[in-house]
C-alpha cells in the first residue's frame, strides 16, 4: 500500500481547506463493497437522510483504494477501509477521520480463516508455502492472518512464506474448492454462504484472537468535515441511526428493506451478494468509534514497518462528536 500512500498524501494535502466548496453540498458520491450492507444506503431507504442525495459510483476495489478515491476527491465518503488501514494513511500525513463503525465481528458475526475438510492443514505451519487468499492485501485480512501466524508461533520469514492471493469474496471459496489456493479468510455473507455448503474447516476465528472488535469505519476528509460541519452531521446521523435500526430489526427486515433499495435503484443483481448476510457485526451501539478499534493494529503495523506506534494516537484516528449515540458506548 506504498503507493497509495503517496498519492493520497500528496492529495491531501493540497486539498484541505483549499477545493471544498463553500456552499455544503447536498449530493454526497460514495462506493460499496459487495456483500457488506452500506449503512449509508440503509439510512436513505428509511428517510434518514433529509436534504441529502446519494451518488453512487459503484463498487470499490477494497479499503485502501476507497481511501484513495476519498483522498483524491472521487468520492466525499469511505465506507468500512479497515482501521490499521486509515491508521497507516493518517500516519503518511492523509488528512482523513473515521466518524462511525461500517463493520466488525462480534456476536453471531465474524471472520475466519478456512480450509478444505480433507485439506491436511490443521495448524499454522501448514501454511508456510501455501496460498491464502484474502479479499485485499493490506487491510483487516492480512492483520488477521498475521496475527494468527504469529499466535501459532511462525517467524517473521515463515509469514513471509505465506503467500497472500487477493480475490473478491464471491470468488475466493470457488478458488478454494478448485485447489487454486489453500486456504481462504471469509467474511459476512461470503463466509455464511460457503460455510452453508459444507467442506470447509475453520482453522481460526477473528474474535478469538482478538476479541470483538470494530474493524472497518465511515471516514471523511478532515476538510470535509470542517468546511461542511451541517452535511457533516446529517451524513453521520443518518448513518449511525441505521445502524441503530439493523441492531434493533432482524436479519429478515434488514434484508427485505435493503433489496428493496437495491430493486428501487437498478441494482436488483446486487441482491444475490447479501442471500446470507447475517449482519455487519458492528460491536458498538449505533457504531460509535473506540481507542482499542485502532490501537490492537498498532503492533501489526509497527512489526512490519509500516507506522511509528508511539507516533500514532488512537484517539486522534476517529470522532464521535456527530454520532448520537456517542453516550451509549458498549463494550
Amino acid at each position: 500500500m506504498a503507493a497509495l500512500i503517496v498519492v493520497t498524501a500528496a492529495a491531501a494535502g493540497c486539498g484541505i481547506g483549499g477545493t471544498e466548496e463553500e456552499a455544503e453540498p447536498t449530493t454526497i458520491r460514495y462506493q460499496s463493497s459487495a456483500g457488506l450492507i452500506n449503512y449509508l444506503e440503509v439510512a436513505d431507504a428509511l428517510g434518514y437522510l433529509p436534504g441529502l442525495t446519494l451518488d453512487w459510483i459503484g463498487e470499490s476495489g477494497g479499503g485502501p483504494a476507497s481511501l484513495q478515491a476519498l483522498a483524491t476527491h472521487q468520492s466525499d465518503i469511505a465506507s468500512g477501509p479497515f482501521n490499521g488501514a486509515i491508521a497507516k494513511v493518517v500516519s503518511a500525513g492523509v488528512e482523513v477521520t473515521a466518524v462511525a463503525a461500517a463493520y466488525g465481528s462480534s456476536g453471531d458475526v465474524s471472520s475466519s480463516i478456512v480450509t478444505l475438510d480433507d485439506h491436511k492443514i490443521t495448524k499454522g505451519q501448514d501454511l508456510i508455502g501455501k496460498k491464502v487468499a484474502v479479499n485485499t492485501l493490506g487491510a483487516n485480512a492480512e492483520a488477521i492472518l498475521d496475527t494468527y501466524l504469529k499466535q501459532e508461533g511462525l517467524s517473521d520469514d515463515e509469514i513471509d512464506d505465506v503467500t497472500l492471493v487477493p480475490l473478491p469474496g464471491i470468488n475466493a471459496e470457488s478458488a478454494l474448492r478448485q485447489g487454486q489456493v489453500d486456504a481462504s479468510y471469509t467474511a459476512f455473507a461470503a463466509k455464511e454462504t460457503a460455510m452453508k455448503h459444507g467442506g470447509l474447516r475453520v482453522l481460526a476465528d477473528d474474535v478469538d484472537l482478538v476479541g470483538p472488535y470494530n474493524g472497518g469505519s465511515y471516514v471523511l476528509r478532515n476538510g470535509f468535515i470542517e468546511h461542511s460541519p451541517k452535511t457533516t452531521r446529517a451524513l453521520v446521523g443518518g448513518i449511525t441511526k441505521a445502524i441503530d435500526y439493523a441492531q434493533r430489526h432482524s436479519t429478515t427486515e434488514v434484508l427485505d428493506l435493503y433489496g428493496k433499495y437495491l430493486d428501487e435503484h437498478d441494482r436488483s443483481d446486487e441482491r444475490k451478494s447479501y442471500t446470507s448476510w447475517n449482519g455487519n457485526g458492528i460491536a458498538t451501539a449505533g457504531g460509535v468509534l473506540r481507542d482499542q478499534d485502532f490501537s490492537i493494529w498498532l503492533d501489526w503495523l509497527q512489526a512490519s514497518g509500516e507506522v511509528d506506534a508511539d507516533a500514532v494516537n488512537p484517539s486522534e484516528l476517529y470522532t464521535n462528536k456527530f454520532n448520537p449515540f456517542a453516550d451509549r458506548k458498549s463494550e
